[in-house]
């Protein structure tokens, strides 16, 4: 990217502080030349959860504070295109780390994220050819609050822009897909895409099939009662075999993550055994040698459909930490067109190619001790 030859281009990025600035090489020592040689032309943004202000980033390993809270949000922008996922831009996610992903040609939907993308910002650090600039705030209260109140007049000025396009749209039988972004702030009391996941799930009829994937299968109680008790759906969850954690042969304690996923799905299963939800709920892990999955999100068939009217895609796991300390940003797409149905079914069954049903499994897998012990412990933070 040549930003010296085309003045007019302007790069905008936010990143997380503690991911951003992991070890001697990282994501602002990459930047550091576009900081340095446009800086007119460069925004580069760095946020930092509030629970990690002042002494406590460096009195927690770099390596485990992001177990507190990220700006976890995963949104490319270019001009009118927006690209949302869940995957970063790390070498394996182009290699060998499955992820999803869907590009929205929309003026106004990029607009959107771009402007989320802004007010974020002006709560994070910002990088300048001088070094790293922090904005100073009373307290973390005063933060907190701050950001809360300015990113939920942003969700109303949009909402009260798009309101009445949405009833406009209702009776125009040229439109065929809306889609509704969803942001998930829990430390700032913004809940949105919980509350959607959570009626979709509730509200889902019987007959009708929902598929869930998520890479870290950590369900909130909240999302676990919901699926046994509430929704009446058939439902296939989808989730990482241990081999294709994205912790798989990690040192010290990292290396147990994937036995403690696997012992929070085996609890979980001993509940839809319990509640005698077997005929309704299933779950299939991905396994594809030299592979990682970290793939995320919702697809919803009516019942008798053989394709899915609807997706939720982005950033989210179903997890604590995403749920109560992390930025997320989602999108819910519904959709009546044919083409766009046929084409988020190939997805799902590109997805589950590699899936097998694993409630057997689970029962015989050994978990160590010293991970069964503590895994409650921790299971907020993951």
């Amino acid at each position: 990217m040549n930003l010296a030859k085309q003045k007019h281009l302007k790069l905008k990025v936010l990143l997380d502080y503690q991911r951003g600035t992991r070890g001697e090489v990282n994501s602002v020592s990459l930047l550091k030349d576009f900081i340095e040689d446009n800086p007119e032309q460069c925004s580069i943004n760095l946020y930092q959860t509030p629970r990690l202000h002042g002494s406590w980033s460096k009195a927690i390993p770099s390596r485990y504070n992001e177990l507190i809270g990220l700006q976890h949000m995963k949104l490319y922008i270019a001009d009118d295109r927006v690209l949302l996922s869940g995957a970063n831009c790390s070498n394996d996610y182009f290699q060998q780390r499955q992820d999803r992903y869907i590009e929205i040609e929309d003026a106004e939907l990029a607009n959107f994220y771009s402007e989320l993308i802004d007010e974020v910002s002006n709560f994070s650090k910002q990088c300048t050819k001088f070094g790293i600039y922090e904005k100073q705030f009373p307290s973390k209260l005063a933060f907190v609050k701050e950001m809360r109140t300015r990113i939920s007049l942003f969700i109303e000025r949009w909402k009260d822009t798009n309101y009445p396009k949405l009833l406009a749209s209702q009776n125009d039988e040229t439109k065929d897909t809306w889609i509704f972004p969803l942001l998930q702030m829990g430390e700032f009391g913004i809940i949105q895409d919980e509350e959607v996941t959570t009626k979709v799930l509730a509200s889902a009829p019987k007959d009708s099939f929902i598929q869930l994937a998520t890479g870290y299968f950590n369900l909130t109680d909240d999302y676990a009662r919901t699926l046994i008790t509430d929704c009446k759906a058939n439902i296939s969850l989808l989730m990482a075999h241990p081999n294709a954690n994205g912790f798989v042969g990690a040192a010290g304690p990292a290396g147990g993550i994937p036995h403690a996923y696997s012992l929070i799905a085996t609890r979980f299963w001993k509940k839809v055994v319990d509640f005698n939800q077997t005929s309704r709920v299933e779950m299939l892990e991905y396994e594809r040698p030299g592979w990682t999955f970290h793939a995320k999100g919702l697809w919803y068939y009516p019942p008798g459909s053989g394709v899915p009217w609807a997706t939720i895609i982005g950033s989210a796991n179903l997890g604590e930490r995403s749920v109560r300390r992390d930025l997320e940003a989602q999108a819910l797409i519904f959709t009546v067109s044919p083409d766009l149905q046929n084409k988020l079914r190939r997805e799902s069954e590109q997805l589950h190619l590699y899936g097998s049903e694993c409630s057997d499994e689970l029962q015989k897998r050994e978990t160590p001790l010293w991970v069964r012990a503590t895994v409650g412990l921790f299971k907020t933070y993951f």
